[in-house]
């Protein structure tokens, strides 16, 4: 059978095609840029100042304390921005609040010990023991206390009183002081029973588990339960098994020639006599291996993070408004995505998203952005009416006053 050239041609483009195919770069926008154009603000909005945030938050961190400041106000500013408020410069806020002596700046570590204690962590989260793990943790934290400063804030106040809050409003020209406190930052383990979540095996051990011994106080006595049941699973079903030891084999013959004088033997030959218990013992065994593996998977990742803010008027001190959200995040099957910087940085975006959306909603009902609309409204009037006296003017027309009619403050709007 002969091909015509045109075949190898066409099978080195195919090739060609297919190795090119892979040439290049993939970019992917894990945080979408704003478009300033299509921010439509007409009136002058009330300028904001954002002060560094309370954390209280305990737990198992994938952040120190520094980068969680530098998180959340990072989202809250983006979002902030994507609605026309922008706000002062973070570093210049913190470093006037080190003039006043509000808060200290505590240097960190160098850049190589920094590195180091990463990699340390990411070592003890690759198989250590419990007992081990929290032995060499409370040394580095030693370590770090002796040796170096850790990477934070260090607030001298606790609260601020009316003048504090003033100084700032005034240095900053803010109409409002933005505060919040970081309640919850901390990855904890999902509880759901889901087996796209966890994978067949880890939800069937979970499962059993739950329904015949109830909750584990640890996570050691929860590997037990598991293979207990199965051991007992694998050694139940394994005795009625012919695999891996196979039982001896039974034949039977008449002996004798008379029907009279005639019986039946039966002989055994092959296998093992005691194949029921071998069996018993090999499946037990693969039981409890399967159920110890589900017990090292099967893990959620769920991260938790709850923000509370607060609006204060700086002229008054006076909380104009307050909310809190808590949003918990965790992959939705076990194909996703399941790091805990994933779960961490999805969480923080959602619980900004949530608390700012009702913030720019206040913030377009205050009293200070309408008194602003007022007075743009008011200039405007008042410099058309010289031009509308000098464009009637040589004509028989007769000039009708403008008159500015102000709307009263509802009684709804925040502030007096």
């Amino acid at each position: 059978m002969s091909y015509s050239p045109w075949h190898k041609v066409i099978l080195a483009a195919f090739c060609a095609l297919f190795m090119l195919s892979g040439c290049g770069q993939k970019v992917k926008e894990s945080v979408r840029a704003i478009d300033s154009t299509t921010i439509r603000n007409p009136y002058p909005c009330p300028k904001i100042v954002m002060l560094p945030f309370a954390d209280y938050s305990t737990g198992k961190h994938v952040d120190d304390s520094l980068r969680r400041q530098v998180k959340v106000q990072n989202a809250i500013s983006h979002k902030l921005a994507s609605k026309g408020y922008y706000l002062p410069v973070e570093e210049d806020v913190v470093q006037y609040l080190i003039d006043l002596g509000v808060i200290t700046l505590i240097e960190g570590p160098s850049m190589d010990s920094a590195k180091a204690r990463r990699n340390f962590y990411r070592e003890l989260g690759s198989g250590w023991s419990n007992d081990m793990e929290k032995e060499i943790r409370q040394v580095l934290l030693a370590n770090e206390m002796a040796n170096g400063p850790r990477e934070e804030f260090k607030i001298n106040r606790i609260g601020l009183n009316k003048n504090v809050i003033k100084q700032i409003g005034d240095y900053f020209g803010a109409d409002y002081v933005l505060r919040g406190r970081i309640v919850e930052y901390e990855m904890r383990e999902g509880q759901q029973l889901n087996p796209l979540q966890q994978g067949i095996l880890p939800f069937f051990f979970d499962w059993t588990s739950s329904a015949i011994f109830g909750v584990a106080q640890s996570d050691q006595y929860d590997l037990w339960q598991d293979l207990a049941i199965g051991g007992s699973m694998g050694a139940g079903l394994g005795s009625q098994a012919n695999t891996p030891f196979n039982g001896p084999s039974e034949s039977t013959k008449v002996v004798g020639s008379h029907p009279r004088f005639a019986h039946v033997v039966t002989e055994t030959s092959g296998g093992y006599e005691h194949s029921a218990a071998y069996n018993a013992g090999v499946w037990g065994a693969a039981g409890m291996a399967a159920a110890y593996l589900a017990a090292k998977g099967g893990h959620i990742p769920q991260a938790v993070v709850q923000i509370s803010l607060a609006l204060q008027d700086p002229e008054t001190g006076e909380v104009v408004w307050a909310n809190r959200v808590e949003k918990q995040v965790e992959p939705v099957s076990m194909w996703s995505d399941s790091t805990d910087r994933t779960q961490m940085d999805l969480a923080v975006e959602e619980a900004a998203r949530t608390l700012l959306q009702d913030l720019t909603n206040t913030l377009a009902m205050c009293p200070k952005c309408s008194q602003a609309a007022q007075a743009v409204a008011q200039n405007e009037c008042q410099s058309m009416a010289p031009r509308a006296k000098t464009s009637v003017r040589g004509h028989n027309v007769q000039e009708e006053g403008i008159e500015v009619i102000k709307e009263p403050a509802s009684p709804e709007n925040l502030g007096s």
